[in-house]
Parts: structure tokens; sequence; C-alpha cells
């Protein structure tokens, strides 16, 4: 009488387990990807928020227009800029991570003494950043006429 006493899985069951992983990797991968650069991109755009937010409060504590820049300078990455009067100030700037972008470039926030929103001394219409990350996906920093200064991931 014969008996088998072999115990653990076969070669075929094995390869069959190890494509099942393969394939769900492959669907997932992407996806998680996918998902970093939208947090990534969802960070910066709280940041410059946040920074917008302080020049602001710079502008009504120096009593002077205070800006903040936009820029898209060729051949360099993206970088915000932040001015009171003509004067830049080097500790505010910012650069903008790999994969992320102004999708218009020369935008500004500027305020006056007050804390008002201004365009060459005079108030000026809501203005509105558009951010964009690697994935095309966009996240707008609108600052109202009222000095409001917030993120919207639908156009304004």
């Amino acid at each position: 009488m014969l008996r088998s006493s072999a115990r653990g899985f076969t070669a075929m069951e094995l390869l069959a387990v190890v494509g099942i992983i393969g394939v769900l990797a492959l669907i997932a991968i992407p996806r998680v990807g996918d998902a970093l650069i939208t947090a990534r991109l969802q960070s910066t755009v709280r940041r410059l928020a946040s920074d917008a937010h302080h020049v602001r409060q710079l502008a009504i504590m120096r009593g002077a227009t205070t800006r903040m820049d936009f820029l898209r300078l060729s051949g360099h990455p993206h970088q915000v800029r932040v001015y009171n009067e003509a004067q830049e100030m080097l500790e505010y700037r910012r650069t903008m991570p790999a994969g992320i972008t102004f999708v218009e470039s020369g935008k500004n926030f500027a305020f006056n003494y007050l804390g008002e929103p201004v365009a060459f001394g005079n108030p000026t219409p809501n203005s509105t950043v558009i951010i964009q990350a690697s994935n095309g996906m966009r996240m707008f920093l609108i600052l109202s006429l009222s000095g409001r200064i917030r993120i919207s991931t639908t156009p304004p």
C-alpha cells in the first residue's frame, strides 16, 4: 500500500498566485503614483495659500505694498518671489517641487498697507493663479477683491 505524504503547493499553483499578484500590482502602481502627485499638488497649493496670507500680513505690519510673484522662468523651476516695495525678500522665495508648474506666468498677488489687494495702486479684480501637476490635475489659488485667499479645484 502506497501512501503519499507530500505536502505543499505544486509549481502550477505557485505560478498562478504569482501571476495574480503581478496583475494586481500592475493595476495598483499607476494609481499610487497618481495619488502621490495629487498629494504633492495639494500640499504645494496649501503652502502657497499660507504664504499669501503671510504676505498680506507683512503688508499691514510694514505699512507698505507687498507682492507675491508667481514666475515661470525658462530653464529653471517655477518660483514664487515676495517683494516689499521694490526689495525682494529672499527668505520668502519658494521653488516649486518637481512636476508642479504655473500655467500662466507673471501673475501676482499684491497688497497695500491696509491688506487690500491692489494692482498698480488701484483695487484689483479677482486674481487667479492656476497650478498644475504633471498628471494634468489643476488647482486654483484665488484672491478675491475683498482680500480673501482661497483654494479651489474648479475654475472660478
